[in-house]
């Protein structure tokens, strides 16, 4: 897959992520301005249910207890002075006859009958009811301290919206109640505001005079048996953001997210599995190219000697023949541990190989490839130094896997070298394990590479170097062969300073 379309598929997606981030933003935010109206359509219908049941009842019914008993008192004043103004109607000839009645005042103040004056029986029990009715009607009166000349109504606005009159616990109750019946389930504050002065007739407990004073939930008051007052207000402020998303909104939010990070999720590891795909691929043809190559190259070697034996001039020199032959047993040496290499390469990626671990020398071992390798660092003008120290305990390994582990270690070192191989081996005992240094100062291995370097396939960068032949699959046969050993790899190297492999190998 080309790195454009990659590049064009991961910009597509980012591009349909962030509008989607975008529209579930826009649906959250118009959700939110949705709850906003709602929750104001709600304040305003429970505040004008209030209203309602303040229009439907008597003032006696939302003022104070004290202030109820003298409103009732004062209607049942009135109401006797009305049935008084009945008797002295119905009566007319009686009351306003100045020869056999008189009033003091007023006809409400005193009647009472004047002397000599004729009266029938029923004219007696007509003025009698009539001073009957004033005198409990004055003694009503002097209950409440109330004379005749100071007569105030007690149902004028200022005698009853204030803060000692007004039954205001029952105006808070009824619009806590309201709320919850249209949905509003936040405790609010509540207060009664006189714009005119400035002043909190009443304000709800642990409430913030200021909030109320600047709340946008203020309504005017006005309730049955009141006059209206434009400066007077009931207000309420509600708790930090008081509009809240519905259950369903919140999960259908949480749900859209999630969705959103899953299927970015999804992708990324989509995408990082296409690159190591594709980056496997390019692994496995540069093997197949490089793997072509070094078999051409023998099967070359090994059929230009075939042609020159033909020749009977060349046959005839002993010595030539005999060094054709070695070229020829050489190259096929040579073919046979490429495919053992590869044999045991594939072999170790099944999970059912296994090892047939015996006791070993590993300095023998050692020695045994380093001689291999003496002509190879000669021909270079190389060196290949050792120090082999004691194994203090007795390993057991496979004898096969470790040399050709050594092998492998030594070949990297001698090809990774650009000027004459500089190479350092040397054993000793650590903590109960045999471990083997290998150091050259060769080209090195960047940081980036060596997190790899151990995976098949992958070969390490050679910058300007060309020479290097190989198929990536010996320092991933390495680290297997550590891993059935149940030991440990370790790399440490710097570009153009050499590298230094330490095997770790437990001892019994």
């Amino acid at each position: 897959m080309k790195r454009r379309f990659l590049i064009l598929l991961s910009t597509i997606f980012a591009l349909a992520a962030i509008g989607l981030v975008i529209i579930q933003i826009s649906q959250t935010k118009r959700s939110a301005k949705m709850s906003d109206n709602l929750f104001n359509i709600s304040v305003n219908n429970a505040i004008d249910e209030v209203f309602n049941q303040l229009d439907q009842m008597k003032v006696e019914d939302y003022i104070s207890e004290k202030e109820r008993y003298r409103i009732i008192r004062y209607r049942r004043i009135d109401d006797m002075n009305e049935k008084m103004q009945d008797i002295i109607r119905d009566n007319s000839e009686l009351f306003y006859d100045e020869h056999r009645v008189s009033f003091g005042v007023s006809s409400q103040d005193s009647a009472f009958a004047l002397p000599n004056a004729r009266l029938t029986q029923a004219e007696e029990y007509t003025l009698t009811q009539y001073n009957t009715m004033l005198n409990a009607r004055n003694r009503m009166m002097s209950g409440l301290g109330t004379t005749q000349s100071n007569k105030s109504n007690p149902l004028d606005i200022n005698n009853v919206i204030d803060a000692s009159k007004f039954n205001f616990p029952l105006l808070d109750s009824l619009i806590r109640e309201e709320l919850i019946i249209n949905g509003v389930d936040i405790n609010p504050y509540i207060g009664v505001l006189k714009t005119d002065v400035d002043t909190l007739i009443y304000c709800s407990k642990d409430a913030n005079p200021n909030d109320l004073r600047n709340s946008a939930f203020k309504y005017t008051f006005h309730a049955h048996g009141i006059t209206p007052d434009e400066s007077l207000y009931v207000v309420l402020s509600f708790p930090p953001s008081p509009i809240i998303l519905s259950s369903d909104t919140n999960l259908y939010t949480i749900i859209s997210i999630c969705m959103i990070v899953l299927i970015s999720a999804l992708f990324v590891f989509s995408i990082r599995t296409i690159l190591a795909q594709h980056k496997l691929d390019e692994m496995k043809t540069d093997f197949i190219n490089n793997m072509t190559h070094e078999i051409k190259t023998p099967l070359a070697t090994i059929g230009l000697a075939c042609e020159m034996l033909k020749d009977e001039t060349v046959t005839s020199d002993l010595a030539t023949r005999r060094n054709f032959v070695n070229i020829i047993s050489d190259e096929n040496r040579r073919m046979r541990v490429l495919i053992e290499t590869l044999l045991q390469s594939a072999k170790m990626s099944g999970k059912k190989f296994s090892i047939s671990p015996k006791e070993i020398d590993l300095n023998s071992i050692v020695q045994e490839s380093v001689q291999s390798f003496l002509i190879t660092i000669e021909n270079r003008h190389g060196s290949l130094s050792t120090d082999l120290n004691p194994i203090n305990g007795i390993l057991f390994a496979d004898e096969l896997h470790i040399s050709n582990m050594m092998h492998n270690l030594i070949d990297n070192a001698i090809k990774y070298s650009v000027e004459p191989p500089q190479i350092h081996i040397s054993t000793h005992t650590e903590e109960g394990a045999a471990v083997i240094r290998i150091t050259d100062h060769g080209i090195g291995i960047s940081k980036d590479d060596q997190k790899h370097v151990f995976e098949k396939f992958y070969r390490v960068s050679t910058g300007n170097v060309h020479n290097v032949k190989g198929f990536g699959i010996g320092l991933n046969y390495v680290s297997q062969v550590v891993a059935l050993h149940k030991g440990k790899i370790s790399l440490t190297s710097e570009l153009g300073q050499g590298s230094t492999f330490t095997i770790s190998l437990p001892l019994e």
